[in-house]
């Protein structure tokens, strides 16, 4: 009792402290800079329309025609999976956490070569011998079963929505930041006005009563996220439909390396505003002389106990391996060797972009000890904007990375999404006759409509960002990983075997989750486990941990009292030459 009554007094003064923090004003150069980064994206996906022309449009636009090499591989893997919870939420929760945040991520660093290492080839060769282009497409072929492969589209449909609004939401509130130094032109000020009467004659949004918003999201400057909300979903929609997969690989490339770039250039500068690593520290250590929460595990409010210590290192490595954005990219490999170098490489790009952004944001504390504790996921822009007041060229190119890890979030999602409806529903169940020119038009038409669909939910954003994408990760691996694993390495395991483990670990997270947000169980409790959209932490241990147990075993005890598959099909991916990976 006490101690709520102490993070409810701590809570209100921090919104009190925040509410009179404004975000830093961009300049107009940062704009520039944007423009600029914008161009290549276009010019990227231009190019990459043309490739298009040759070969399956189907193998082109989904998959590349499997012809990625080792630093594309690499690159398009970190700058999809890198979404905006990266460089947005994560932050967020350094800049409140402290130094934990290190241990919290610490299993991102080895994801590559421990989970995509032991699925990587098996999964790039399996794909190969069925022709399979999608994710559904591989457990669909794999076990004979059209049941499997249309309910795995249907998970994996529910679970990219989720994350897709959370990135969109991010998308705008960067570009919303990014446009502050134009924010009084005409220009600026009549696409303002139509966003706003748009939002008035929807009954979405009003002036009138935006000032008691004045500390909510949909306060005076919500006519603003929204308008930089729908320059995002324009472009990135825009380039995915026109180009497909190459787009969203090539772009991946430049992103990527914007991803990097922007990540060391922020530490750097935090480094030099704050006087040096230690000197942050030791401002930490003033904010909380007594307990040193911002310093030592498990960091304020008890974050991270060992039990969530221990799931979030599965989520990153276990829980990574189980994402079908990332098993698409394996699947478009080139070959073994292209595979083995692309995995080296992945744990070098993380190191490159996580140890930085703890070592920046820890500074972001020290030098903004309360003012954004109230709108955390804030910080990102606000210190992009603060660092390089004196350079607003280089703000713009670091205030581009985070979006760039939001649009080619985006981008990935939107292709697995219009390749589920397109490809395994739509012409793997209902027309298998259509033609090449038909399924051309269908999928640069879907994938516009999913991408207006979300752009809508996205006017009514999540508030918490990174919680958002753990559920959404943590929900397909325990949907995938065990049915995707078990048909790879299994002779034996059976369609209803992989169905069993389907349901049971989408059932699972579903399940924790909805109970956690009800409530249940959660009195008394800090940390991650009392927060409202949070799911119920059984044992201390996160859902990831029950769905992947009971996933996999209800996979191997439902096989075992099921009749296996035919010889001669299962033959056919398991005694094939390993050249045709």
């Amino acid at each position: 009792m006490i101690s709520a009554r102490i993070r409810k007094k701590a809570s209100l003064m921090h919104s009190l402290l925040a509410a009179d923090a404004a975000l830093p004003a961009a300049s107009r150069y940062t704009l520039v800079a944007f423009v600029g980064y914008m161009a290549g994206v276009f010019l990227l996906g231009a190019l990459s329309h043309k490739l298009l022309q040759r070969g399956s449009f189907l193998k082109e636009y989904f998959l590349g025609d499997r012809k990625l090499n080792a630093w594309v591989l690499s690159l398009t893997y970190v700058a999809t999976s890198v979404s905006a919870g990266s460089f947005v939420g994560f932050p967020s929760l350094i800049y409140v956490h402290g130094w934990v945040m290190a241990l919290w991520i610490a299993g991102y660093m080895v994801t590559g070569l421990v989970s995509k290492g032991a699925l990587a080839k098996r999964l790039n060769q399996v794909s190969r011998l069925s022709g399979a282009i999608t994710v559904p497409d591989v457990l669909r072929d794999r076990f004979q079963s059209p049941a499997l492969g249309t309910l795995a589209s249907v998970f994996l449909l529910i679970f990219l929505l989720f994350n897709l609004v959370g990135q969109f939401k991010a998308g705008g509130l960067i570009m919303k930041q990014a446009c502050g130094g134009v924010a009084d032109t005409s220009t600026y000020q009549v696409a303002r006005q139509a966003t706003s009467g748009m939002l008035t004659h929807l009954h979405i949004w009003d002036s009138e009563t935006a000032d008691k918003h004045a500390r909510d999201f949909r306060g005076s400057e919500y006519p603003d996220y929204v308008l930089g909300m729908l320059i995002f979903a324009l472009t990135v929609v825009a380039y995915t439909t026109y180009g497909g997969f190459w787009a969203v690989t090539w772009t991946d490339v430049l992103q990527g390396l914007m991803i990097v770039a922007g990540a060391l250039l922020l530490m750097f500068l935090a480094l030099r505003h704050v006087g040096g690593l230690a000197n942050a520290t030791e401002k930490l250590r003033a904010i909380d002389p007594s307990n040193l929460s911002l310093l030592t595990g498990p960091g304020p409010d008890n974050y991270l106990g060992l039990g969530l210590a221990v799931s979030y290192f599965m989520l990153w490595t276990l829980g990574s391996m189980g994402q079908p954005v990332g098993m698409v990219r394996l699947m478009a490999c080139r070959d073994t060797p292209t595979l083995r170098r692309a995995l080296f490489m992945i744990g070098i790009f993380y190191a490159a972009i996580y140890m930085p952004l703890v070592i920046a944001f820890v500074c972001a504390r020290a030098l903004y000890p309360t003012e954004y504790l109230a709108n955390s996921d804030a910080i990102m822009p606000a210190m992009a904007i603060a660092m390089t007041e004196d350079m607003p060229l280089l703000g713009g190119l670091i205030l581009a990375a985070p979006y760039a890890a939001a649009m080619s979030a985006v981008a990935g999602f939107l292709l697995l999404m219009s390749s589920s409806l397109v490809r395994d529903i739509y012409q793997r169940n209902l027309n298998p006759d259509i033609s090449p020119r038909q399924v051309r038009r269908i999928t640069y038409l879907t994938t516009a409509i999913v991408g207006i669909i979300v752009t809508l939910a996205a006017l009514w954003p999540p508030d918490f960002l990174q919680y958002l994408i753990i559920f959404t990760g943590a929900g397909m691996a325990c949907t995938f990983l065990a049915p995707m694993v078990l048909g790879l390495y299994w002779r034996r395991a059976t369609r209803e075997g992989a169905l069993a483990a389907l349901l049971t670990g989408f059932a699972t997270v579903a399940v924790l989750w909805g109970l956690g947000v009800l409530g249940v169980g959660k009195k008394g409790l800090m940390g991650p486990a009392g927060k409202q959209f949070a799911p119920l932490y059984l044992l201390g241990l996160d859902p990831l941990f029950h769905g992947l147990v009971l996933s996999f075993a209800a996979g191997i005890v439902v096989t075992w009292f099921t009749r296996p598959l035919p010889a001669k099909h299962v033959d056919r991916y398991f005694l094939a030459d390993d050249r045709s990976a």
